[in-house]
């Protein structure tokens, strides 16, 4: 899935916990339907707070967050460059497991540029490390490439300071593309249709195959990276638009009087999204909360250092989380407000902002005028 559209036309307490008290309800359902819905909340991510003012170059305005956002360009409408967009239907945002929408400005004059060669999508999960990143989708100008491109071009016979966007002899307003992850990811490949045991081509004929990396994974945080793709000159490479640092912000030049010395503007990390975890969306069902990982211990590969968190899972869009000690002492509180995500992160520190100690502790969830009570071990 992906299209799209002008950004014009869118517009702490210290109770103690008493051991009478620590009843296990069992069966609770706290109502509230879920499934797709309209976001409900002071931001919405549907929107995406692009700036009124143009991107400075190289750098591409990229926004992400969990679901799949549907515009009318994907429903029953034609293919080519969405020229026939509406507007978001009621329900935007179909909340679904692994799942994250990123949504970004496409640039005119980048585009008007002759090196331009197309859009790379980055992917990072559980630290912004962009040496790690995954490339993911590529909406590519190179020749042979045409089926990954489906938006208007820039009129390049009239280049001011706000060239249009064409299509088919018409001006368009589609600026802004929707990506969703995983359904829009991968390449297009060339495949043979038959091949034997070992993998060898039976046939003359082949098949292009869409081939997509594995999608992102429920809770983790994940972060997205748009780069500009340099048009292929003599040989075919692929490779990223090197656009010299002249001005030291990302540091300075090896050899101030040779340009190719200098840090690439272009770079993922100049275009990184904020963190955006995917989730199945709110439960109301209060039985299926839980914690993970449960143990907690610290130094696993997905613990960041100086940065432990664990996760209550399962909640409902509404809830309080209280964490106690086996003693009855209170150790934090958590207000969990969220239509989107079916979790809540917890830092393993206590009121005073220390780290807890190992041990066994008891959380308790409210949600209206039901709870639930279970228990969790950290090991430091």
């Amino acid at each position: 899935m992906m299209g799209a559209q002008d950004p014009g036309r869118e517009g702490i307490d210290g109770r103690r916990l008493g051991f009478s008290s620590l009843v296990l309800v069992l069966a609770i359902t706290a109502g509230a339907a879920t499934g797709s819905r309209a976001l409900a909340q002071s931001q919405e991510p549907a929107r995406c707070a692009f700036s009124d003012t143009l991107p400075e170059f190289p750098r591409i305005e990229v926004c992400a967050f969990a679901g799949a956002y549907r515009d009318s360009s994907s429903i029953g409408r034609p293919r080519a460059c969405w020229r026939h967009y509406q507007s978001a239907p009621p329900d935007s945002i179909q909340e679904r497991p692994r799942t994250i929408t990123v949504r970004f400005r496409r640039d005119r004059r980048i585009e008007a540029r002759p090196d331009f060669g197309g859009y790379r999508i980055y992917r990072v999960v559980n630290r912004p490390d962009t040496t790690q990143t995954t490339l993911i989708r590529r909406y590519s100008r190179q020749a042979g490439d045409e089926r990954t491109w489906s938006f208007s071009i820039v009129d390049t016979s009239d280049l001011g300071a706000h060239p249009n966007f064409m299509c088919d002899g018409q001006v368009v307003h589609d600026s802004l593309v929707t990506f969703i992850d995983p359904d829009s990811n991968g390449n297009f490949v060339r495949v043979c249709r038959v091949v034997d045991q070992i993998g060898r081509c039976l046939t003359r004929d082949s098949v292009i195959k869409l081939i997509a990396p594995p999608g992102p994974h429920d809770g983790f945080r994940t972060w997205y990276s748009v780069t500009i793709e340099k048009r292929n000159t003599t040989e075919a490479t692929y490779e990223d638009l090197f656009v010299p640092d002249l001005t030291g912000k990302l540091g300075p030049c090896r050899d101030p009087s040779d340009p190719t010395t200098c840090p690439n503007l272009n770079n993922r990390a100049y275009s990184l999204s904020q963190a955006v975890e995917p989730t199945p969306g709110p439960t109301p069902n209060l039985e299926r909360v839980g914690v993970v990982p449960n143990p907690f211990r610290a130094g696993e590969f997905w613990d960041q250092t100086g940065a432990h968190e664990l996760h209550f899972i399962n909640l409902p869009p509404r809830a309080t989380i209280r964490i106690y000690t086996v003693a009855g002492d209170l150790v934090a509180r958590l207000d969990h407000n969220d239509r989107i995500r079916d979790f809540e992160r917890w830092d393993l520190k206590n009121q005073r902002g220390r780290d807890v100690a190992s041990g066994i502790y008891v959380y308790r969830v409210e949600s209206d005028a039901f709870e639930f009570q279970d228990r969790f071990i950290v090991i430091r």
